[in-house]
């Protein structure tokens, strides 16, 4: 219930911050929609059409008993309801987080566990530098490398269309290198501090053999392992503007960036509520699933 309480009142704050900010914002939602040569007489009847000459307190309280209801609002440029848009930019966000995340969370920590068993050799060494340069890259550059490569020399996946399975290619490419690098190092240093434990020099006084105990190592590590995961899960289908927006992918992320440009008010104000609701059942889940693997978790947060 603590948890519960806490997520509701971090949403709720995000949302007045938000719905303060959007307005405090420079432009004019209605100016852009009527274009630079409507009259002033023109600009303050759609302002009162659209509820934007009431007053800052009304017009969150009407904002917040609407959300309430499960009324997102309607879009200022689009004219269809938020809650709508966002079911239909869902589903591609969706398809490349799962994917992107799913693949990453196979290659990441098996690298990591490799790399951590040899630690100090020249294989760890390789994977290390690789991972570190792959992270240094940021999406905004390391996609128009892919882009270069894989499309505009080699020919082989399209750049800027969505529908077939070639069109997921780079953009999940895109996301499993940078994330899949992170899990990458976070299991290997996760491993690292975890085999030094004195329970686990317990196991070798013992005498069980080597692949036992790096078995149970990996078994406690998956905890932290998880908890990565779902962070990445989270921020990837709340929207991944930068990777949508060059693959040209109707996501959320595209929706988003559209409604900052445009001053929507709905539909920005719509997609935080919607990241926020991510999160918190995405970190809710994991933190479970974390707690039944391991039951000292669960005593920590007791304590």
């Amino acid at each position: 219930m603590r948890k519960l309480l806490n997520a509701f009142f971090t949403i709720l704050m995000a949302l007045i911050l938000v719905f303060s900010l959007m307005r405090l914002s420079p432009g004019d939602p209605v100016e852009r929609i009527l274009g630079p040569n409507a009259t002033e007489k023109e600009i303050q009847v759609y302002r009162e059409q659209l509820g934007l000459d009431k007053s800052f307190p009304v017009q969150l309280s009407q904002y917040l008993i609407g959300v309430v209801k499960g009324d997102l609002g309607v879009s200022l440029f689009k004219k269809r309801s938020v809650v709508e848009l966002l079911k239909e930019h869902f589903v591609p966000t969706a398809i490349i987080a799962f994917l992107s995340v799913f693949l990453s969370a196979l290659i990441g920590p098996f690298l990591g566990l490799y790399s951590a068993l040899k630690k100090s050799r020249v294989q760890d060494s390789i994977i290390r530098i690789i991972s570190l340069a792959l992270l240094s890259f940021p999406i905004f550059s390391l996609a128009p490398i892919l882009v270069l490569i894989f499309s505009i020399k080699w020919g082989l996946f399209p750049v800027s269309e969505w529908g077939g399975l070639d069109h997921i290619f780079l953009p999940v490419l895109t996301l499993v290198l940078p994330l899949g690098s992170i899990l990458l190092r976070v299991s290997r240093n996760r491993f690292l501090e975890e085999i030094n434990e004195p329970w686990v020099q317990v196991l070798h006084a013992k005498g069980l053999k080597e692949r036992g105990i790096h078995l149970r190592v990996a078994k406690a590590c998956l905890p932290t392992v998880l908890t990565v995961i779902g962070i990445q899960l989270s921020i990837v289908i709340a929207g991944t503007m930068i990777t949508e927006t060059i693959f040209d992918i109707p996501g959320i992320g595209t929706l988003l960036l559209d409604g900052i440009q445009n001053r929507d008010y709905p539909v920005v104000q719509g997609i935080i509520i919607y990241s926020m609701l991510v999160y918190m059942i995405i970190y809710f889940f994991f933190d479970y699933l974390g707690e039944k693997i391991d039951p000292r978790l669960k005593m920590t947060y007791d304590t």
